[in-house]
């Protein structure tokens, strides 16, 4: 008896795959008989990898088949489907198919040709044997038509393998493009909202046991993870594996007193899981299912870390890790967030707990700052006004409190020494509190945090106060114009004359006469805060400029404003160079007057309305361009800036962050200085205080906001001021930086407070043509070095030895001064080392003399050893970079490539001694003794 096998469905794919091998097999004809239940459902027309056309008829019947024959128009091939046997159609019929019969296409040989394969891995077998040809009749089914051979990729080594044919589905029918495509890579596809919906349809058009079969495929990628995820994946539900994953890691890892809450929660999360791992989601469950969910945890983590470091996948990261805190929220595990070193709840615990420190515990300040910074959240909005960025200010206000203590009023000292420390210390740290005040104000939303926030900023002001009123009451040698003591506090009348004139002669590059010449730079109004900011985005932007100081001065200088601090008195004061009042014709004459004293051919002086260009596409006018440039006919060219002053009227003087950008001419003038290779001095007439809800004093005399005619005494937070270089006779002026006597504005000038009469002295030096550390020395003026970072210790770190913090402000302001010592040194974060410390007997080394033979561009001996000995006594051997910038004696921009050069000294064989991370520099000591072979 003859058993005929019922004909299968046909699907396109099997059609291609018939033709392909009946090409191989170099057939001659163009007519293939397929054995089929039933036509081709998709009637697109079809062409095959050579691009010839086949044209494919469903012949139920004899009659049918001979009909398809004689009509076929004989170009490329002809397909007939049919159900009869080849004993119905006949010989005749058979004659004119290819091989003389019917073809029978076989799944897997078909899936093989789609796939370009010659052969099938046992594995992939054993997945579909228990469902016949469910699984290889899927994949010709649905084998999407990408191009007219197929969309299959090719089976490079010839094996059709479970990972090709799954990888394939996964790509192409589920949308899985990441790449790769593995563990973390399914866990953060798994998020893609459109993955549920086409893992329903593969089941749907490929049925289960192909949709399955993928699943268990996918799953796997994850290890021992792999039930879970397949529990997911057959659920339809993928994107709730990283949250889960987050949350069960944070109840398995529990400790302490965490764990009965966190037990109670991962009892509720049981429902969630694989009847298979229940229990283990418990703390401190062990066994094979532990592992596998631990496996999953460790590894859902890994990939939300890695997804926060890559801005394309960071707003997604930060969903996963708000529904991971809903699920533990609703599993009633608070503490588990608040503990999280990876959940927002856990950041937003440590900002509060951090807010609730300031002022009162510097070492939890520290330890919980530290925490901030490590945790992945933290510094993703990082901008100015949000809150990280307002917490740093309160960390650094912090230090600064404690760094800054006041003494009582010594009678070692004089008047005139304590007002001029006064006035250094403010430029050199007070200025970077005024900067770090602005951001702090800028406050939280979180009620916690900004009570923390409002009691520092109260800490901080009354300090504000304290040193304004020392400072006040030590003003009246300044206003007599008595002579200073050394030379790093001058009046402003002085500066020209001693500073910038004396750099307009000295000021050469390599002697070439096309660069030199001084480009003064006043901007009206700049406060010494403003000027950190600004000088900030000259020189840290990139290493265009940098800044110099006088030889054996480590930190720049301060001038003194004239009294009371306006813009007739001391602008007029500082280009005439004496005391003047005046306007734009006596400035320009004083300048004049000054320059040819001076030996000088000329100088000239252009004020806002001259720098303005009419022509399109030009900043400056060609009549100031041209003075820039003609460095040898015009050896000083001076500008006035007025943005900042003109911000005082309505703008937010105080919530700017000054930048070239901002300030109007800065940049376009930078740059023609830079070209023609002039040095640039920064300065100002004076600074200015900012609105902050002050009171207003009515004075009928007053016509300014921050003094008045001496026509009384002064009261509470003025003081009385006469002498030479008070311009107006005796008068009053405001001290304390809330107070006014006119209608408010944003900011205001003209008081004895050391924000308006304190200001900068800054001079910068433009990169020579020749781009080389030899360039830039050569073209130093005469007696100038590089200056080191200015930044003041407590912006990077805390120092090690402080006074302790009062909790809560004074109620009165004692008489109190700040100790500044005139020239302070660099600061430092712990006590000098020894000088026989680790450093020297380093650099005094057999092997150390060896590692540096071939380094002769490196810092001296000396000054590694001193590097080594300062990070020896610092706390963890760490010392942030600015400490190590005034250390070395180097600009900041320096500083990396002088400690690439130390580190090559250093590092022996690789190992690293020596190292630079997040602008922390960080020495392996014990390393460094074992490779130099020193105790």
């Amino acid at each position: 008896m003859t058993v005929t096998t019922a004909p299968a469905p046909v699907p396109r794919a099997a059609v291609l795959a018939t033709l392909d091998a009946v090409r191989r097999r170099e057939s001659h004809g163009r007519v293939v008989g397929i054995r089929a239940s039933r036509g081709l459902d998709d009637t697109t027309p079809m062409s095959d990898a050579h691009h010839e056309p086949i044209t494919v008829r469903w012949c139920p019947s004899v009659l049918s088949l001979w009909d398809a024959l004689t009509g076929w128009d004989e170009q490329g091939w002809l397909v007939l489907l049919t159900d009869r046997t080849e004993e119905e159609i006949g010989s005749g019929l058979l004659a004119r198919m290819v091989q003389q019969r019917l073809h029978r296409p076989d799944a897997w040989d078909s899936v093989k040709q789609r796939f370009r394969a010659t052969s099938l891995e046992r594995a992939l077998l054993d997945d579909a044997r228990p469902h016949g040809a469910a699984i290889p009749e899927a994949l010709l089914r649905l084998e999407p038509v990408t191009d007219p051979a197929g969309g299959w990729p090719a089976a490079r080594s010839g094996v059709l393998s479970r990972d090709l044919v799954y990888g394939a589905v996964a790509r192409q029918l589920l949308g899985l493009t990441i790449d790769p495509l593995d563990g973390p890579g399914l866990l953060e596809a798994g998020l893609d909202r459109e993955l549920p919906t086409a893992l329903a349809d593969l089941r749907h058009r490929g049925g289960d046991p192909l949709a399955d079969a993928a699943n268990t495929w996918l799953a796997g990628l994850l290890g021992p993870a792999a039930p879970i995820a397949r529990h997911a994946l057959n659920a339809g539900d993928p994107a709730r594996l990283l949250p889960l994953g987050i949350a069960l890691a944070h109840i398995t890892r529990a400790a302490g007193d965490q764990r009965h809450e966190a037990s109670l929660a991962g009892a509720r999360l049981e429902a969630r899981l694989p009847d298979a791992l229940r229990g283990a989601s418990l703390p401190g469950a062990t066994g094979p299912a532990a592992d596998q969910l631990q496996a999953f945890n460790g590894t859902a983590e890994a990939t939300v870390r890695s997804m926060l470091s890559r801005a394309g996948a960071r707003d997604s990261a930060r969903q996963v890790l708000r529904l991971a805190e809903s699920i533990l929220r609703d599993a009633q595990a608070p503490s588990l967030i608040a503990a999280s070193t990876l959940l927002p709840g856990g950041l937003l615990a440590r900002q509060r707990a951090l807010a609730g420190s300031l002022g009162a515990r510097a070492d939890e300040v520290e330890s919980l700052w530290s925490q901030i910074l490590d945790h992945p959240l933290a510094a993703l909005h990082d901008e100015r006004g949000s809150l990280h960025h307002t917490l740093r200010a309160a960390v650094r206000l912090d230090r600064w409190l404690a760094s800054q203590p006041l003494l009582e009023r010594s009678d070692g000292v004089g008047r005139i020494e304590r007002a001029i420390g006064a006035a250094r210390g403010h430029v050199l740290d007070g200025a970077w509190a005024e900067s770090a005040l602005g951001d702090l104000l800028h406050g939280a939303d979180d009620p916690e945090i900004a009570a923390g926030l409002r009691g520092l900023a109260a800490a901080v002001l009354e300090r504000r106060r304290a040193l304004d009123r020392a400072f006040a009451r030590d003003l009246a040698p300044l206003a007599q114009g008595e002579t200073l003591p050394g030379d790093r506090v001058r009046y402003l009348e002085d500066v020209l004359p001693a500073i910038g004139l004396p750099l307009a002669r000295t000021s050469h590059a390599a002697q070439d006469s096309r660069r030199g010449g001084l480009l003064v730079l006043l901007l009206d109004g700049m406060s010494a805060a403003a000027a950190a900011d600004l000088v900030t985005s000259i020189v840290g932007a990139s290493d265009a400029w940098r800044e110099i100081l006088p030889h054996g001065q480590r930190r720049r200088s301060a001038a003194l404003a004239l009294l009371p601090s306006l813009t007739a008195h001391s602008r007029t004061s500082f280009f005439a160079g004496r005391p003047l009042t005046g306007g734009q014709a006596q400035e320009h004459d004083g300048l004049d007057a000054l320059a040819r004293e001076a030996g000088l051919v000329g100088a000239e002086l252009f004020h806002k309305d001259d720098l303005s260009s009419s022509e399109a596409g030009s900043a400056l006018t060609p009549k100031v361009v041209g003075a820039i440039e003609d460095v040898q006919n015009r050896p000083v060219v001076a500008a006035v800036l007025n943005t900042i002053d003109d911000a005082l009227d309505k703008a937010d003087p105080g919530g700017t962050r000054w930048t070239t950008s901002d300030i109007r001419f800065l940049r376009a003038l930078l740059e023609q200085a830079h070209r023609a290779g002039r040095t640039v001095l920064l300065t100002a007439d004076h600074g200015h205080v900012v609105e902050r809800d002050g009171q207003l004093l009515r004075a009928q005399e007053a016509t300014s906001a921050r003094w008045r005619p001496a026509t009384d005494a002064p009261g509470e937070g003025e003081v009385l001021v006469e002498g030479r270089r008070v311009l107006d006779g005796p008068a009053i002026l405001a001290v304390d930086e809330d107070l006014r006597y006119t209608a408010r504005r944003a900011g205001y000038h003209g008081g004895a407070s050391l924000p308006e009469v304190a200001v900068p002295v800054i001079v910068l030096r433009p990169r020579p043509d020749e781009e080389t550390e030899e360039a830039w020395t050569r073209e130093l003026p005469d007696g100038w070095d590089f200056a080191a970072d200015q930044r003041p210790l407590w912006w990077q770190a805390r120092p090690a030895e402080t006074r302790p913090q009062e909790p809560t402000p004074p109620t009165s302001v004692p008489e109190l001064t700040l100790d500044i010592p005139i020239d302070p040194p660099a600061p430092v974060s712990a006590p000098e080392p020894d000088a026989a410390g680790l450093g020297s007997a380093i650099v005094e080394s057999p092997r150390f003399a060896d590692q540096v033979k071939h380094h002769r561009r490196r810092p001296d001996d000396a000054t590694i050893a001193d590097l080594v000995d300062q990070l020896v006594a610092a706390p963890g051997t760490r010392l942030p970079l600015g400490q190590v910038s005034q250390i070395l004696g180097t600009s900041l921009a320096r500083t990396g490539r002088s400690l690439q050069v130390i580190a090559q000294a250093l590092n022996v064989e690789g190992f690293e001694v020596l190292r630079l991370e997040n602008e922390t520099v960080i020495l392996q000591a014990d390393l460094a003794r074992t490779q130099f072979e020193v105790s």
